[in-house]
C-alpha cells in the first residue's frame, strides 16, 4: 500500500491535466474500499515521509550560506568527533551501506548548539577588536 500511495503521489505531482488527477482520484477511491485502515496507516507514513524530506531540504538550504564561511571539518571533529565526510553525508542524504544517512534529532540539537557556540565565538573575537 505504501508503494501504491508513493507512486499514485508522484504522478499527481507530474499531472498536467484535469483528466490525469481526476483519474488518480479514482484509483484512490478505489484503494480506500479495498482497506481503509490500511490506506490511513500508509497516508499517514507517506506525510511523516514528506514532512522529513522538507526538513532535510531547508537545513542543507540553510547551511549552504553559512558553510563555506566556517571550517566543516572543525565543526564535525570539534562537535561530533566525526570526519567533515561523515558530516557532508548526512547533509546531502546520500546512502550509506544502503540506507540515506540523516541526522538524528540530536544530532540536530548538537549542530544547533554547535553553530551557535562558533556565533559566540565570533562575536567575542569582534568584540575584542573593536
Amino acid at each position: 500500500m505504501n508503494q501504491k500511495i508513493k507512486k499514485l503521489r508522484e504522478r499527481f505531482r507530474e499531472a498536467k491535466t484535469e483528466t490525469e488527477r481526476e483519474a488518480i482520484d479514482i484509483e484512490i477511491d478505489k484503494l480506500i474500499k479495498e482497506n481503509q485502515s490500511e490506506f490511513e496507516k500508509a497516508m499517514f507514513s507517506d506525510i511523516e515521509n514528506v514532512v522529513s524530506e522538507l526538513k532535510d531540504d531547508r537545513l542543507c538550504n540553510k547551511l549552504t550560506e553559512i558553510l563555506p564561511v566556517i571550517s566543516v571539518s572543525y565543526l564535525a571533529k570539534t562537535y561530533f568527533d566525526k570526519t567533515p565526510q561523515w558530516f557532508y553525508q548526512r547533509l546531502n542524504g546520500n546512502v550509506v551501506n544502503g540506507k540515506q544517512a540523516k541526522f538524528t534529532d540530536n544530532e540536530l540539537n548538537v549542530l544547533a548548539n554547535a553553530l551557535s557556540d562558533i556565533s559566540d565565538k565570533i562575536k567575542q573575537s569582534v568584540a575584542f577588536v573593536v
